[in-house]
């Protein structure tokens, strides 16, 4: 069984069987990774809290023949980044930068620079504004793989955001970019082309220039900042082919829905 050493950061842990868990690593070398624990929820394990969400760790364990799964036999810890499992504001904006991460890349497709970049945003997270890492880490992310979205023009007549105007603007998440009053379809929600305000599109086309310390040192109202968020959380359920968890829950803490019926 080869052996495989790699840094890693806990995107999910979940049980399996009795005594085992099933862990997803986002590595360094490797990309996404899934890996079985043995042992890891016994009382005395050797993995002790290491397998905890948001964990940082020196990955070490084999591939097995013929199996994806690979076996985990040490998870060293490198920084458990435990402040943001404690403040439920962190652990939530936390979590929606993961779900992005487990939704948008593909198992065993080595990705540096979104490794890099995910353990820069959760370093950020830990002592940054909440609510602006996730935001300037989507959209560097997007950005990483390909998706960049198109915020200085229209994406279908391809005239300039600034020769626009400010009316009837939207941001059409199926062709990942600002749509004009013209090219927008009619009676759609903001998946399908819908409206948005000038200011939030102003405040995303900024961002996505801005280099990273600029845009978390951004002064952005939160209203702006909230719709800005929803915007580019509406594009990445396009991009995944479904709604975000953790995106309903964070509207859920902010106000912006009412808590589904039981």
């Amino acid at each position: 069984m080869p052996l495989l050493r790699t840094q890693g950061i806990v995107l999910r842990a979940r049980a399996l069987g009795e005594h085992d868990r099933l862990v997803t690593l986002y590595t360094r070398d490797l990309g996404r990774l899934t890996a079985v624990a043995r042992g890891a929820r016994r009382v005395r394990s050797r993995f002790g809290a290491a397998l905890e969400l948001f964990t940082l760790g020196e990955a070490v364990g084999f591939e097995r023949d013929g199996r994806e799964l690979v076996r985990l036999d040490h998870f060293d810890i490198r920084r458990s980044f435990r402040r943001l499992r404690e403040d439920l504001d962190r652990l939530a904006h936390g979590a929606r930068m993961v779900e992005a991460v487990l939704r948008l890349t593909g198992e065993r497709d080595p990705q540096p620079p979104c490794f890099a970049l995910l353990l820069r945003a959760l370093r950020a997270l830990e002592t940054g504004a909440a609510t602006r890492v996730p935001l300037a880490f989507t959209l560097r992310f997007l950005d990483l793989l390909g998706h960049r979205p198109r915020l200085d023009r229209c994406v279908g007549c391809g005239r300039a955001a600034g020769i626009l105007g400010s009316g009837g603007m939207g941001f059409d998440t199926g062709r990942g970019g600002l749509v004009c009053a013209a090219c927008r379809p009619r009676g759609g929600g903001v998946a399908a082309g819908g409206p948005a305000s000038p200011r939030a599109l102003a405040v995303l086309r900024g961002l996505q220039g801005a280099a990273w310390e600029a845009r978390l040192n951004a002064r952005i109202a939160a209203p702006l900042e909230h719709e800005a968020a929803s915007l580019l959380d509406a594009y990445v359920e396009t991009l995944v082919g479904g709604p975000l968890r953790t995106s309903r829950f964070l509207a859920q803490m902010t106000g912006a829905l009412p808590p589904r019926p039981r």
